[in-house]
């Protein structure tokens, strides 16, 4: 997510919130397998035919976060989603790495030319790296509650995200419970489900909350100067009950990239992809039907 790790429509009802979850814990997406990168390998896994779309989680979580979004493209997709070093089932960076790297080896191994990228918070930032690195790999960008290399979150916010990491040398329990505790779940926490879901694909990167410095070597210059670089069509996907640190790194997002569509959900606030997923999804398949399909 966007934490000082500097990674920087309505809502369902009830009913149909129970009806979606019980679905997410029972699909199963065709393939789950490991590939090697330098330095480490990378756990991922697809479903369904057609042109490639790729989903990148936000941080402290894992590629359980698109469990929703799985089901809905695969029917005219070739969906993959990928758990981004060092966290879930991928390996532990040994040294700072790239994120776009492995993107680019994920892509190569698995044979996609030019791929969808839909990013969710430091996945997001991932997304508009990689756009900036290789725009020719790259058919659009959809961009959730969206991080972006160089922005800073206000003081504040990054005060309350330190308490997690505090929080974290007493256990890694500890840590996830603080973790729960953000004012990024401000609306998440009246429906357990959502929250469940959240605690459930923080669970398997809890260990990451004590390391010591974050894996990743950035892009230089980062990429908030140079969001004008970026050519490929792009939906941003904000929700009005995010933090305002958040909020403002998607308005930004949007501004800066030309043409891109800016969405808000109202009553979202960072879990879109759990909690929000019949809007995103339907804004999703929306937008992908308008771009030009990638061989």
């Amino acid at each position: 997510m966007s934490m000082p790790f500097l990674f920087s429509v309505s809502s369902v009802s009830s009913v149909s919130s129970v009806l979606v979850f019980a679905f997410m814990f029972t699909f199963q997406a065709a393939s789950s397998r490991t590939i090697t990168v330098a330095g480490g390998t990378l756990a991922y896994d697809e479903a369904g035919r057609g042109p490639a779309v790729i989903l990148l989680h936000g941080a402290f979580l894992d590629r359980h976060t698109w469990d929703l979004q799985m089901p809905a493209l695969a029917g005219s997709h070739r969906a993959v989603r990928y758990d981004i070093r060092p966290f879930g089932e991928s390996s532990l960076p040994e040294q700072p790495y790239k994120t776009t790297d492995d993107l680019l080896a994920l892509m190569d191994a698995l044979k996609i030319e030019r791929a969808h990228l839909v990013g969710h918070s430091f996945g997001g930032g991932v997304a508009i790296d990689f756009a900036l690195e290789h725009p020719t790999r790259v058919a659009s960008l959809t961009l959730v509650n969206s991080g972006v290399t160089g922005a800073t979150l206000p003081a504040d916010e990054q005060k309350e995200a330190m308490q997690v990491f505090m929080a974290a040398r007493e256990s890694e329990a500890s840590a996830v419970q603080a973790w729960l505790t953000l004012s990024l779940w401000s609306a998440s926490r009246s429906r357990p489900e959502v929250m469940k879901a959240i605690e459930r694909a923080t669970a398997s990167s809890a260990a990451r909350f004590r390391m010591a410095a974050p894996p990743f070597a950035p892009i230089t210059p980062p990429a908030i100067g140079r969001l004008g670089e970026i050519r490929a069509a792009t939906l941003v996907v904000s929700g009005d009950r995010d933090t305002p640190g958040n909020r403002a790194n998607s308005e930004t997002v949007a501004k800066g990239i030309a043409g891109a569509r800016l969405v808000v959900i109202p009553g979202a606030d960072h879990a879109i992809p759990i909690g929000w997923a019949r809007e995103l999804n339907e804004a999703l398949l929306g937008f992908l039907k308008t771009t030009v399909n990638p061989a």
